[in-house]
């Protein structure tokens, strides 16, 4: 699907989502209040960009660690070929939001387009990404700018396991992981402002 195309369902099914008020409860009412769960939301064309770049395949599987409110994950699903588009997310109510626009949908868009789009699989989790297993993961996104040192060497060890050819796009930091080769840096806009996303791909 064209980039206009899934921007405009894209926005259309996100328009009420009160997701920076979401998240806010969610910090207070989980006590998960350090900076590795701000919140922050992609912008489509911005992300479409980065993620094109690791020229996703017909039939891979794609992962967005730290889902939010499913704004990757359903974006990825609907403008890459991916037969399986999984987010997960530490706090549930985000996670929850997610799965409320995904009922929404299935109810109301996934009806409307092409077979191959309505066979696509899209998955939201609650949990640590640090514990998930990401065995069949062929590309992998985590916006990490506010996680702290000891998530994203957690992070690295993780994605140290995918299998080889697997890509990650990670913004906000590097990883010095022998498993990792890199493969370039880009200028992502975000919400709030650009940070650097670095592209690798598992050796």
């Amino acid at each position: 699907m064209e980039i206009a195309r899934a921007t405009e369902i894209f926005d259309r099914l996100y328009s009420s989502v009160p997701a920076y008020e979401i998240a806010q409860s969610e910090k207070k009412r989980t006590g998960k209040l350090d900076a590795s769960t701000t919140y922050g939301e992609i912008v489509p064309q911005a992300f479409y960009e980065v993620l094109s770049a690791v020229t996703p395949r017909e039939g891979e599987v794609f992962y967005d660690l730290g889902s939010g409110t499913g704004k990757a994950t359903l974006l990825a699903a609907l403008a890459f070929p991916f037969r399986r588009s999984v987010g997960i997310e530490l706090l549930p109510g985000l996670g929850d939001a997610a799965r409320q626009v995904l009922g929404q949908f299935d109810a109301q868009v996934r009806p409307q387009l092409p077979a191959d789009h309505q066979q696509r699989q899209i998955e939201f989790i609650d949990g640590d990404f640090l514990q998930a297993d990401l065995s069949e993961a062929d590309v992998v996104f985590a916006h990490g700018t506010c996680y702290p040192h000891e998530v994203i060497h957690g992070l690295a060890m993780k994605l140290a396991e995918l299998r080889p050819g697997a890509r990650v796009v990670f913004v906000g930091h590097t990883f010095d992981t022998p498993e990792l080769g890199f493969l370039r840096m880009m200028k992502m806009r975000t919400d709030w402002g650009s940070a650097l996303a670095a592209l690798y791909q598992r050796r």
